[in-house]
């Protein structure tokens, strides 16, 4: 589990707290981890983020040589992309290879929001080390068994 939980606070009309469209992997997360995003209001429509469908994520993808910028990249998969609507007790979990972003909020409330990620302790890592960034909550008896062995001195298997 990563061992920070992220708080976002976006406010109506606030354009500082956009995050534009993006995969989180492409800047050096693994595509082994899954997000849960927790929101603590009801959110829908810009107070929300949205989500680009699973089936489109490929092809859009293999679009972004041709863009110029996150804008261009928005407008490019808008006529796709879901904003989620979740109530308030609720949490959506996602895969991170997603696109995925936020745009100004244009409700009338503050959104407030929490998110995590989550990934196997044997998956690989990337850029955010095991006990720098994510730290254990469950091993299974055989990850442990595994992971305190050490080979004899001078074994080069």
């Amino acid at each position: 589990m990563q061992r920070r939980v992220n708080l976002s606070i976006q406010l109506p009309g606030d354009s500082s707290s956009l995050l534009a469209t993006h995969s989180d992997v492409w800047s050096g997360d693994s595509p082994f981890e899954v997000v849960v995003w927790v929101p603590l209001v009801d959110v829908r429509r810009t107070k929300s983020m949205y989500l680009l469908p699973p089936s489109l994520n490929g092809e859009m993808q293999d679009r972004m040589a041709s863009l110029r910028s996150a804008e261009e990249l928005y407008k490019t998969i808008k006529p796709h992309a879901t904003f989620i609507e979740i109530p308030y007790g609720y949490v959506m979990l996602f895969n991170q290879t997603l696109m995925h972003g936020n745009r100004v909020n244009e409700e009338a409330g503050t959104r407030w929001s929490m998110n995590c990620r989550f990934k196997s302790i044997m998956s690989p890592y990337a850029d955010k080390r095991f006990g720098e960034f994510f730290e254990p909550i469950l091993l299974r008896p055989a990850t442990r068994v595994g992971m305190q062995y050490k080979l004899p001195g001078g074994f080069h298997g």
